[in-house]
């Protein structure tokens, strides 16, 4: 990590730009002053290029403790929380959403960007045996942009707030169609769990789960007997996490069996 930020601080783009302070806390092992600057440093950032090595900033600093080192707390009603960003590829068309899942019962939620566009509005709400609840954003057309968010959830009269620093989601390249499978990894990351993959069943009426299993990157795809009509559905998952809360970044191949 350490000779990329090199490279960065030495790029003549990147002199005397609201990043040098990121990048200098990097070099220095100060995570959580790093953290500050990357989030107080995107509404300052002036050109793509900026934006670009921002990403790679944020990049640099997750991979060193997968995330688990960023300013995030869940409150005490809210033990366990995930967040998934996943774009979604079926024949002729590809699509992205964002989805929020964790214990409790949660009915409510937004992930804002700077200019106030909510990427979970009007998301669909499921309970999941009780304990459980998630809710699903709508199929947006647009790739999801990293950069800074604010996640606001509201459980009953409960309330909790956060701000999010978030890689982008956009034209993954993760998995083939033709044949169904892996086309290539995301770079490995020591300190995050390897990415898996997951197999699923949908029913082509109403789009119910009927079959999911999980697999290694390296494992034969091996699906059950035909059931009807069904949609088929692979997908692979890069996880990391910003605090306590669970970061999913998803690409899902899906199309009729």
């Amino acid at each position: 990590m350490k000779h990329l930020l090199l490279i960065m601080l030495a790029a003549p783009c990147l002199a005397a730009t609201p990043l040098d302070a990121v990048n200098r806390a990097l070099l220095a092992g100060d995570s959580p002053a790093a953290w500050q600057g990357l989030a107080a440093s995107w509404p300052q950032l002036a050109s793509q290029a900026q934006r670009d090595s921002w990403q790679a900033a944020l990049a640099a600093l997750a991979a060193e403790h997968c995330g688990k080192d960023a300013p995030v707390q869940l409150p005490p009603w809210q033990p366990a929380l995930t967040l998934e960003l996943a774009q979604r590829d079926m024949p002729l068309a590809r699509s992205y959403r964002v989805t929020l899942s964790g214990e409790g019962d949660a009915r409510s939620a937004q992930l804002l960007d700077d200019s106030g566009s909510d990427l979970l509005a009007g998301a669909r709400y499921e309970a999941e045996g009780g304990r459980h609840f998630r809710l699903t954003g709508p199929d947006l057309a647009a790739p999801l942009a990293g950069g800074r968010y604010r996640l606001l959830l509201q459980a009953g009269q409960r309330q909790w707030q956060a701000q999010l620093l978030l890689p982008p989601a956009a034209n993954l390249g993760w998995l083939a169609r033709q044949p169904l499978g892996v086309a290539r990894l995301p770079p490995p990351r020591a300190a995050c769990p390897a990415p898996w993959l997951e197999q699923s069943l949908l029913r082509r009426s109403d789009f119910a789960l009927q079959w999911w299993q999980r697999r290694e990157p390296g494992q034969a795809l091996r699906w059950p007997a035909a059931n009807g009509e069904q949609w088929q559905s692979l997908a692979l998952v890069r996880a990391e996490a910003r605090g306590a809360l669970v970061l999913r970044v998803v690409q899902r191949q899906v199309g009729p069996r």
